[in-house]
């Protein structure tokens, strides 16, 4: 039986460190961020648990922003112009 996925965007102002591998585990994220498969879109830096400073959505994929204060800035702009 094919199961249904209901998604919907909830924005997300800050999360405390202690919940990033749940929400990662949540996004089906972790284990590629651990595997150390994920990069930054803007800067192709490697994500890793310690450098996340964002979770955005691009081209309808969840992308996960490194935290250099340029990459957050890009991020934050292309979610302010959708």
């Amino acid at each position: 039986m094919k199961k249904d996925i209901v998604r919907r965007r909830i924005p997300v102002t800050a999360i405390s460190s202690d919940n990033v591998v749940g929400l990662l585990r949540r996004l089906d994220l972790y284990d590629d961020v651990v595997k150390g498969k994920i990069t930054c879109p803007f800067c192709r830096t490697r994500v890793t648990l310690k450098n996340i400073g964002g979770i955005s959505e691009v081209s309808g994929k969840t992308v996960l922003i490194c935290d250099k204060p340029g990459c957050i800035a890009r991020a934050a702009v292309l979610s302010k112009e959708r």
